[in-house]
């Protein structure tokens, strides 16, 4: 062995570390990125649920055993409403919705002073009752029409 032999292997070596240094640098980076992220989801998944809080603030939600008695209920309330002004209720139909919240499709028809308060009183009465989508048409009489689907949560 000759000492210019040793000398480049040697050289060659530590260009091939140095080369090489970078891309485990990167390495050991992303797996200490890679564990830390294990732990923070093993801890997530140890620690215990949030508690479910309700959609709304208790006493403004309809009481009732299932949606349907919900339904009904809501059904009931739109219903006199609707007759203690002299409205026509046309359509009063359920509609499927997300767990917790009750929605009906609800066309009524009357004078535009009687359907403006109804409405009002219904959404800032309890429970409550919100339109999510309506439509108001005049009618040839000089009355209106308010088609929409009412919301409600229930409990």
């Amino acid at each position: 062995m000759r000492r210019g032999s040793l000398a480049m292997g040697l050289g060659g070596g530590l260009v091939a570390a140095a080369l090489l240094a970078f891309p485990v640098a990167d390495a050991l980076v992303e797996l200490w990125s890679a564990r830390q992220t294990r732990a923070d989801l093993t801890a997530t998944l140890a620690a215990p649920p949030s508690p479910v809080r309700p959609l709304v603030a208790p006493g403004l939600a309809i009481a009732a055993a299932d949606r349907a008695s919900a339904a009904l209920s809501l059904a009931g309330r739109i219903r006199a409403s609707a007759a203690s002004a002299g409205l026509l209720v046309e359509t009063l139909s359920p509609v499927p919705s997300q767990a917790d919240i009750v929605t009906l499709r609800v066309r009524l028809s009357g004078p535009e002073k009687a359907v403006v308060a109804m409405i009002d009183g219904i959404e800032r009465g309890t429970p409550l009752t919100r339109f999510r989508s309506w439509r108001v048409t005049a009618l040839a009489d000089g009355g209106v029409r308010v088609e929409g689907e009412m919301v409600a949560a229930w409990q």
